[in-house]
């Protein structure tokens, strides 16, 4: 399948320009269910399965609380408290950023996480000044991917031709919207993050586990465009 008439270049963040083992996602993940426990008054365990759910049920946590018309989730507190993280394990990635330099075409960041939180990502790894733009949840009027009027307001905000564009996400619902628009999708294949909590459910797991009939099914960015660009 060829790249040739490719235009736009369209990547997720977190898991996706870094590896899960980098221990971002498991920071996030145990500040959300803190938040959930206090603001709630409930156990973390009961947090956690919350969480969980509204992940599996509505694309991310707070989407789900947001649905539920649940006041006591004040969205943009939440948003701050559990993108408050430590980024330090993160490293340069100086070959992602030669790779992503060469490709011909408009680079876009489209995420379920915050703008300023992907800035701070993007600066660690040394990518600035790559992305035209960043497009989170506070853009989409904190409705998430993999909402189908999420996709139609990130193209339309930016006019992109989905038939001139290529999506990378390493959870393979995500692409499922992106495909029925046209967009040529790929999947990073990911071990699951926070992979050390025994009390993942066999059902969150397989958010990872399927690829959704993704275009290309992959393990490295970097190679991956190398063999296409370089």
């Amino acid at each position: 399948m060829s790249l040739s008439l490719i235009k736009t270049w369209i990547f997720d963040l977190d898991n996706t320009l870094y590896p899960p083992e980098e221990n971002i996602f498991s920071q996030i993940d145990q500040k959300m269910t803190s938040f959930i426990a206090d603001n709630l008054e409930i156990s973390n365990e009961e947090a956690f399965n919350i969480q969980k759910q509204n992940f599996i049920d509505h694309g991310t946590t707070l989407a789900g609380f947001m649905n539920s018309g649940n006041d006591k989730i004040d969205p943009d507190k939440f948003l701050e408290y559990v993108h408050d993280i430590n980024l330090n394990s993160l490293q340069e990635d100086n070959d992602l950023r030669k790779i992503l330099l060469l490709l011909p075409g408009k680079k876009y960041i489209f995420t379920n996480g915050t703008k300023k939180h992907a800035e701070n990502v993007l600066k660690k790894l040394n990518l600035e000044n790559i992305f035209q733009s960043i497009f989170g949840i506070k853009e989409a009027n904190y409705l998430p991917k993999p909402n189908l009027e999420t996709y139609n307001l990130f193209l339309k905000t930016y006019k992109i031709d989905p038939k001139t564009s290529i999506m990378f996400e390493d959870m393979g619902r995500n692409l499922i919207p992106a495909k029925e628009l046209g967009m040529k999708t790929v999947l990073l294949e990911r071990k699951l993050p926070n992979k050390n909590n025994s009390d993942q459910e066999e059902k969150y797991k397989d958010l990872w586990n399927d690829n959704y009939d993704a275009d290309y099914i992959i393990d490295d960015i970097v190679k991956f465009l190398n063999n296409q660009y370089s």
